[in-house]
């Protein structure tokens, strides 16, 4: 999509315009989809983050200032809407900060089966992390939050959040290599 086509969708949009809006939709669909896959437990879980996001997009467009990239802010309205939609619908998960690495296969979604790209794969063993360690790691290696902000967004200790980043990692290193010697 180009600039001034994207600007003549986000206005329409604002007024309320249903096709701007569907066509923006499609435009972010898949992308946004990606962000809420990283933080979600399954496919389920991820689209009802996409729905919450989008419906957020929507409210608050009027809101984006046109500074910065439009696909930035929206990354940011997705990973904010993931969040909140853990502390809602999983705040127990949240009380258990045991990381077992003998649990993390056990606990994969069987209909993943069908997936055999390595990025598919990754998400996969992202998704069997505990959701605090979940979290931490999609903050810190992919959205690149820094350790302070993580700290503040989760409301926590920075010396925490980077303990759990490194437990997570390392976690994830390991379950990675066993399965790929594994595959051999």
């Amino acid at each position: 999509m180009q600039e001034s086509s994207l600007t003549s969708d986000l206005q329409a949009c604002i007024r309320g315009d249903r096709k701007a809006q569907f066509r923006l939709y499609q435009r972010y669909k898949l992308f946004c989809f990606g962000v809420c896959l990283r933080y979600a437990r399954n496919q389920q879980e991820a689209e009802d983050m996409l729905q919450e996001g989008f419906i957020k997009i929507f409210k608050d467009l009027k809101q984006y200032q046109q500074k910065g990239s439009f696909e930035g802010w929206v990354r940011t309205i997705m990973v904010r809407t993931a969040l909140m939609h853990i502390r809602k619908y999983r705040k127990k998960e949240w009380e258990v900060v045991e990381l077992d690495l003998g649990k993390m296969n056990q606990l994969a979604d069987p209909g993943w089966n069908q997936f055999q790209k390595k990025g598919d794969h990754i998400i996969q063993l992202i998704q069997q992390l505990p959701a605090l360690y979940q979290t931490i790691f999609n903050l810190r290696a992919i959205e690149e939050y820094r350790f302070k902000e993580i700290a503040n967004m989760l409301d926590m200790n920075e010396a925490t959040i980077r303990s759990y980043y490194f437990r997570a990692r390392k976690a994830l290193q390991e379950n990675f290599s066993e399965q790929s010697t594994e595959q051999r």
